[in-house]
């Protein structure tokens, strides 16, 4: 049975009387009012010194940084930065101070459901459930863990993403209160956070950056699919949806955006007049719809099928054989490869074969749920979030 009043993509909110308090606290956001303008965090903006309990010359709010004097930036190249220095964090859920890429073996920092790479591999973000903090940062070169970032109140972060030039972290969650927040990726520090429409408030699912970098979207339980302006949070537009959406995309182009919703169907609405366009059929848990880096494709969730569709909605393949469990994300590889993750934690990659029709071409398993999904941007890997058999939480890569 499908309903509007959706727990989060998840699967943690758990039993009926967890619910009834998550009303109760969404009741009372409600009844705030949001500017249409992300709000700057007047505790969390960019400073030039001062002290934390995570380090000196650090950021508020901000554990595990250590600030320096030399100019230098990690990951990106953001003027009058500091230099970030890994140390043990403080206040984590994990013992996460470094991990390993090691392929196959686990990183057991905690219920991991987003996964990021920054555009130059050097990085990787994760969001995880119900921890504060609940985003953490590597250096991929030697594991080290960089600075982790604070949700709300303690709730699971559900998108991270990395703006195209590497400057930015979006993040969105929530359990509770919905957020969605835009920070400095070099530094830790907040830029602004935005003041997410998502209906009873409970969560804010997906965030995604435009190709061009000059546009973020937002989508959640209920309420809107909404498109912000990245250089001053202000909202471009909106577009109301009647039930939960799990992820969000724009096309190659960034005219359209995308949206999966659990009701089984993916909208494409155009970014400049706001108009929908189309849609296809996706999977009510989790669902994704993405389209083929030449845009002539779009790969869409079933519950345990991969679809490909063309440009236009027509269903050319339905690909099927290789999961057993709702498919959590898909995430195309390149033109000629797609990989698909799911709750049972088998990672399925699937290759063109000559007549140019995809086909299982290789399977690999997390050991349990996987539900985050990152390709590398050298296209020689990715990273999965998942669990171990003996019930750790975290994170695997492995090699394309």
């Amino acid at each position: 049975m499908k309903t509007t009043d959706r727990t989060p993509p998840t699967l943690l909110i758990g039993t009926w009387t967890r619910r009834m308090a998550l009303l109760t606290l969404a009741a009372s956001a409600a009844c705030r009012q949001s500017a249409l303008v992300g709000e700057m965090d007047p505790t969390l903006v960019p400073s030039t010194g001062g002290t934390t309990s995570a380090g000196t010359g650090g950021r508020a709010g901000i554990t595990g940084i250590t600030g320096g004097s030399n100019g230098t930036t990690e990951p990106g190249s953001v003027a009058g930065s500091t230099t970030l220095t890994p140390q043990t964090a403080t206040g984590s859920s994990s013992s996460c101070t470094t991990i390993t890429t090691a392929p196959g073996v686990v990183n057991p920092c905690g219920h991991t459901f987003a996964v990021a790479y920054s555009p130059d591999g050097r990085y990787l973000a994760i969001g995880r459930a119900n921890t504060n903090p609940s985003v953490s940062v590597w250096r991929l070169a030697d594991g080290a863990l960089l600075y982790e970032l604070p949700g709300v109140n303690g709730e699971t972060t559900y998108g991270v993403e990395f703006s195209p030039d590497g400057q930015i972290l979006a993040t969105a969650g929530g359990n509770s209160v919905s957020f969605a927040k835009l920070w400095n990726a070099s530094t830790g520090a907040l830029i602004r956070s935005l003041p997410v429409n998502t209906g009873n408030g409970w969560y804010n699912s997906a965030t995604t950056f435009s190709h061009d970098g000059t546009l973020v979207a937002t989508g959640g339980m209920e309420g809107a699919v909404e498109i912000w302006q990245v250089a001053d949070g202000a909202r471009v537009t909106s577009f109301t949806i009647p039930t939960s959406v799990h992820n969000i995309h724009f096309s190659p182009d960034d005219s359209l955006l995308i949206a999966a919703l659990v009701d089984e169907k993916a909208r494409f609405w155009q970014v400049k007049t706001g108009a929908q366009v189309m849609t296809v059929d996706v999977a009510d848990e989790q669902a994704d719809a993405d389209f083929s880096p030449d845009a002539q494709q779009i790969a869409s969730t079933g519950y345990d099928v991969v679809r490909i569709w063309d440009k236009n909605g027509n269903l050319l393949q339905t690909l099927g054989g290789g999961h057993a469990a709702p498919i959590s994300k898909t995430v195309w590889v390149d033109q000629n490869r797609l990989l698909s993750d799911d709750w049972s934690g088998v990672v399925n990659l699937w290759s063109r074969n000559a007549a140019g029709d995809f086909e299982l071409s290789a399977t690999w398993s997390t050991g349990s749920q996987a539900m985050g999904l990152a390709v590398s941007p050298d296209k020689t890997g990715f990273v999965t979030g998942g669990q171990s058999s003996t019930g750790g939480q975290g994170f695997v890569f492995f090699s394309l």
